[in-house]
């Protein structure tokens, strides 16, 4: 069922529900239907409509004051029904094996789970992202040791929000409420359970929300901010007794290491190249994972009145390196077979890369997030290291022949630009220790019994793969846990 909560009236009684979920991306949606198949009642919130609107997206204002000036606060989140699936552009890989590793060179804990755990919910997670059935069975070899071919495969992309809509809607298990904002959660007095979840509509009316469990599942940085705010019982906000929700923000840095030129024109697959460091590399070198790209220009056009003149002056500048030089000095400039190298890093869990509430509030009166993204040394040795042995292993191969920035090269040079990829992890945890993190194997928040965290802010850490794949493994695996607690 669908229901509009600014069309309540404020005397509507509510009924209660087994299981109450804030946020309607892939997280949220995947685990209210798993409860549902269950036989159990969800009343899954979002906090915009069924699309877009700025009244909504207002909401995610807030402050950057950490690395670079992209606004991922606002820009790469979407707070309307079907959540960042809206604007994802498909592409799954999942976690290796080392990522699930106790690895010495990262400072916290690793995941308190298994890479089985997650994995057991694969074929069913491919099945919701509309991956084929064959999915990641195609390998292709490389000729190196120290990287391999990436394993990659392309949701269409799957939009939550359209492909369950109707589902959702006809459903007599889950009621589904748009413009319902959750602006506090409530404790019982001995602060260890959730007695209700404060939600309210654009003109400020209240209701309550009564269930026996309570699921946040609205991205690494509102989940955080939410936590945060929720002080009025616990000093410092819910689950923060360490002082752990917000920290260990993770992205993926999307680093740009220099150019290269094709040698073998074979290894390029459908015109592009990418590859992974290996895991025995990994750990030898003590470095995180990534995806390192190879996307070669083979052919280059020339446009206008004078093309003929424009094609044999690029033709002449290209056979000589100090005048192709020169050119990219002025503008982009390409020459067939060569390309720009990119990136997709893993980011180390940093405790000083985190969020923290602005002392500006919203129109709800909650204080606004502020980011602060940080690299560590351990993030610059990562991305040095992987340019530098790339490099090699490329001339090794004679796949191609790489021309690194200067920055790869000298320590001394800053890295002027750690990209990004829009992956907002960390900040919530999973840890068995709760001094190291914010849920438990369960994704349970720390103290709490009835208050649990889904999607990419529980990720202990990154790896180097887009993370939809894995959030949704993890989301099937709550809705599992709570459907068998609640029975």
């Amino acid at each position: 069922m669908l229901i509009d909560l600014s069309t309540l009236d404020k005397n509507t009684s509510l009924k209660q529900y087994d299981v109450c979920i804030c946020g309607t991306g892939p997280s949220g949606i995947t685990v209210a239907r798993t409860l549902a198949s269950q036989g159990l009642t969800v009343a899954l919130l979002e906090g915009g409509g069924l699309e877009y609107s700025e009244n909504s997206q207002e909401l995610y204002k807030g402050k950057n004051v950490g690395l670079n000036n992209w606004d991922a606060i606002r820009n790469c989140r979407l707070r309307f029904f079907g959540g960042t699936s809206n604007h994802w552009e498909g592409r799954c890989s999942y976690f290796d094996p080392v990522d699930f590793e106790q690895r010495g060179y990262i400072d916290l804990p690793g995941w308190p789970i298994s890479r089985k755990e997650i994995f057991s919910h694969f074929e069913e997670a491919c099945s919701i992202l509309d991956l084929p059935k064959d999915a990641f069975s195609r390998k292709t070899k490389w000729p190196g040791t120290n990287f391999r071919i990436s394993d990659k495969e392309l949701s269409p992309p799957t939009r939550f929000g359209t492909k369950y809509r109707e589902e959702l809607k006809k459903s007599s298990k889950i009621d589904v409420y748009i413009n319902a904002n959750l602006t506090d959660v409530r404790l019982n007095d001995s602060l260890n359970t959730v007695k209700s979840f404060e939600v309210k509509s654009y003109s400020g009316i209240a209701f309550n929300f009564i269930a026996k469990n309570y699921v946040f599942a609205m991205g690494a940085i509102e989940n955080a901010r939410l936590l945060l705010n929720s002080d009025k019982q616990v000093k410092g906000g819910i689950g923060n007794k360490y002082d752990m929700v917000g920290r260990c923000f993770m992205e993926h840095f999307n680093v740009e290491f220099g150019r290269f030129v094709v040698e073998d024109k074979s290894k390029f697959i459908q015109g592009s190249l990418e590859v992974n460091p290996s895991e025995a590399f990994m750990r030898s070198h003590r470095i995180g994972n990534a995806v390192l790209s190879f996307n070669p220009s083979f052919s280059t056009s020339e446009y206008g009145h004078f093309q003929g003149l424009k094609k044999s002056v690029r033709e002449f500048f290209c056979k000589y390196p100090s005048l192709t030089d020169l050119s990219r000095k002025v503008k982009e400039f390409d020459c067939s077979g060569d390309g720009v190298i990119r990136s997709l890093i893993e980011q180390v869990p940093n405790l000083q890369s985190r969020i923290m509430l602005d002392t500006e509030t919203d129109m709800f009166g909650m204080r606004k997030v502020k980011l602060d993204w940080k690299a560590s040394e351990a993030d610059n040795h990562t991305i040095r290291t992987l340019g530098i042995e790339v490099a090699k292993e490329m001339a090794r191969t004679n796949v191609a022949r790489v021309q690194l920035q200067d920055f790869i090269l000298d320590k001394n040079i800053e890295i002027p630009d750690y990209g990004h990829h829009c992956h907002q992890l960390g900040t919530t945890r999973m840890s068995a220790d709760p001094k190291f993190g914010v849920v438990d194997k369960d994704s349970r928040v720390h103290g709490l019994e009835n208050l649990f965290i889904a999607g990419s802010s529980v990720y202990s850490t990154g790896a180097g793969c887009n993370p939809t794949l894995t959030l949704v493994m993890l989301s099937l695996r709550l809705g599992e846990h709570l459907a068998k607690k609640v029975t």
